[in-house]
Order: C-alpha cells, then structure tokens, then sequence
C-alpha cells in the first residue's frame, strides 16, 4: 500500500456492481482514440484510471466503476503517469502528486 493511502473496504454488493477491467478501457477508448499504458483502480474514488497516450500526448481518464462513464479527462506528462503507474506516485491530492 502506497503510504498516505488509507484502506477502503468494498463490499460484495458493490463488487457485484463494478465494472470490469475491460469495460473501463473500452469507455476510455470510445472517448479517445489511444493507445493504454495502463489502469488501476482507484479506490478512494470508486473509479477505474485509465492512462492512455495519443501521440506524444499522456492522459488519465477516470471510468465511474459502477455506471461505466467518463467522470473526467485531464492531460497529464508521461512521466507523471509512469509514475502513477509505477506505483511510484500516490492517489492525486496527497504529498507526492507532481501536480498538485
């Protein structure tokens, strides 16, 4: 667990209610034409983070969990999102966001 980070429990019910994987790639795909660097899910916010490239360009795009819809897309540097994915770069808002 990346420090900073506090532990959220999901319960089977709202398991049962979440999107896979692959459905959360294929809704940021439809938004965007890219390529997938990678995704996690982001507990805290009940969400997946896709992080995707189009040209030389890197973006997150957060996917609702549950409903399966975009709830943003932000730009960010390349770097940032290896970090993220890397593990290297905790949950945005806590200390070693580089975008804070």
């Amino acid at each position: 667990m990346a420090l900073g980070m506090a532990s959220v429990s999901i319960s089977a019910a709202e398991k049962a209610n979440i999107i896979s994987e692959q459905e959360a790639i294929k809704a940021a795909l439809g938004a965007v034409n890219v390529e997938v660097l990678g995704i996690r899910f982001d507990k805290p916010d009940t969400q997946w983070d896709v992080f995707v490239k189009l040209g030389d360009q890197a973006y997150e795009v957060e996917v609702d969990a549950v409903t399966g819809k975009i709830v943003a897309a932000e730009k960010e540097s390349l770097k940032e999102v290896l970090a993220e994915l890397s593990g290297d770069l905790s949950h945005e808002g806590v200390e070693g966001d580089v975008d804070k």
